[in-house]
């Protein structure tokens, strides 16, 4: 059978790339499609494909929609496969035309169904990380190019976050209300194989790569840190030689033991530490009680003691009666956790099936119907007031500016009246792109200069 593999935005679609690797198990053949060409839907039917396969994130489930109607339009005998995040929390998507399968739970197992073509919601269980398929990268960089020459590719050594935060689908009680949080716990939060894992990223030095993230997977979680870190960098640094992004929590910052933060900074060379909000009100909206300033601030100051850089992360636009205000206090918060550093602000999204989309259901909080669901563009995802709405945004884009060099409060009151308009706020995201490089990589400004307009050249940069 020929399968084709519709990939999204600007980043791996790590799913797709698992799925990809279990079709090539079943001997089927695949060929990777980009989203973001404007010829994809003529391409894809060019090649006549049995099947077309989707894992969209929420933000791009519109556009996956769309695509895969025209496609069967053009190909009526062509199948629609979906599943993923988006997919798992609201499976009763198939009942929508131009989709024909959902699949709820890992790709394996489901294979032998899909090819029967098995119509509907087709429900798979969790066993464990040893089961997955090796992500097929090399097809995947044959037929979109433009990944392959990213500077920075995508990895993950667990499939599921610890944490159960409100507003997000993959967190650990979303995930553990599907499949119930023992085998939760036993398939997304266990660690893929070693070995695994090392020979994924042997083909990563294969496609030009500078830096490997560790996305979504908090590298210092799970009681194996202290065995697990040092048997891990050891390999790291004598097979794979790649600095690493890697993300944490204050809780696990200053959890993680002496050693094990000693030897982990060996290959990684910026941390990202999830702040999310400063008031303990906002905390508690995204079920985040067990943080607050005093330990974020000190496990700041523990990574940078180590020589780690910090990105530390946000969100604003909350369920509140002044947004607006509240996101000014966590800027000011995280200016006085880490002046100086570079941070992410993103506009709060209310993704299907969350406690977040269901409290803003209760306290009467519209969605949104000018959000696309992208975080890069600042949108929120709730219906504020058009100058609330204006502001929220501003603040996303101007928040790296205001962290890093410490802008007083004056100011960026001034700043978050202004109008942007498109040219405007491309350049802003731009900006702030490249203040991230170069925080991140550390390298000369020559090299910076270089990896960025590698960068610019191979993104369609979302504003």
């Amino acid at each position: 059978m020929k399968i084709a593999l519709i990939a999204f935005g600007n980043e791996e679609s790590y799913g797709l790339l698992i799925v990809g690797g279990e079709l090539l198990r079943y001997g089927q053949e695949i060929r990777f499609f980009d989203a973001e060409e404007d010829d994809v839907i003529r391409r894809t039917c060019g090649w006549k494909p049995d099947f077309i396969f989707f894992s969209p994130m929420t933000t791009f489930f519109p556009k996956a929609l769309r695509i895969s109607r025209q496609i069967k339009s053009d190909i009526t005998e062509v199948v629609s496969v979906f599943g993923g995040h988006h997919a798992m929390s609201s499976p009763s998507i198939c009942d929508t035309e131009g989709i024909d399968i959902v699949v709820v739970g890992p790709v394996n197992g489901s294979i032998e169904k899909i090819l029967k073509k098995e119509k509907g919601i087709i429900r798979t269980a969790l066993t464990n990380p040893d089961d997955l398929a090796m992500p097929a990268r090399a097809e995947y960089y044959r037929d979109i190019p433009r990944m392959a020459s990213r500077y920075r590719k995508i990895m993950l050594s667990m499939l599921g976050c610890p944490w159960n935060c409100s507003y997000c689908s993959s967190s650990s009680g979303n995930m553990g209300g599907i499949f119930g949080m023992d085998a939760h716990r036993r398939y997304y939060l266990s660690r893929r194989p070693l070995s695994a894992i090392i020979a994924e990223a042997k083909e990563l030095l294969n496609h030009n790569t500078i830096e490997i993230e560790w996305v979504d997977d908090d590298i210092l979680f799970n009681t194996d840190i202290e065995t697990w870190i040092p048997e891990f960098v050891d390999i790291w640094e004598k097979e794979i030689g790649l600095p690493i992004y890697a993300s944490t929590t204050s809780q696990n910052a200053l959890k993680a033991s002496d050693n094990a933060l000693a030897k982990l900074r060996k290959i990684v060379n910026c941390m990202g530490v999830g702040i999310q909000a400063i008031r303990p009100e906002s905390l508690r909206l995204f079920n985040r009680s067990w943080d607050n300033e005093v330990k974020m601030k000190a496990a700041y100051d523990r990574l940078r003691s180590f020589g780690y850089a910090v990105n530390l992360q946000c969100i604003v636009g909350l369920p509140v009666d002044d947004p607006v205000e509240d996101a000014l206090e966590t800027i000011k918060g995280l200016q006085r956790i880490g002046k100086g550093s570079i941070c992410s602000c993103y506009p709060l999204m209310i993704y299907p099936g969350t406690a977040m989309e269901r409290l803003c259901e209760e306290k009467g909080f519209l969605r949104n119907a000018e959000c696309g669901g992208d975080t890069n563009s600042g949108i929120t995802g709730i219906a504020f007031p058009e100058k609330t709405i204006k502001q929220l945004r501003n603040i996303c884009k101007l928040a790296t500016l205001f962290v890093k060099y410490n802008v007083s409060e004056r100011w960026m009151r001034a700043l978050i009246e202004i109008d942007l308009n498109d040219e405007a706020a491309k350049a802003l995201a731009a900006a702030r792109y490249f203040e991230c490089v170069s925080d991140r990589l550390k390298e000369d400004g020559k090299k910076e200069d270089e990896v960025f307009e590698e960068i610019m050249r191979t993104t369609k940069i979302r504003y």
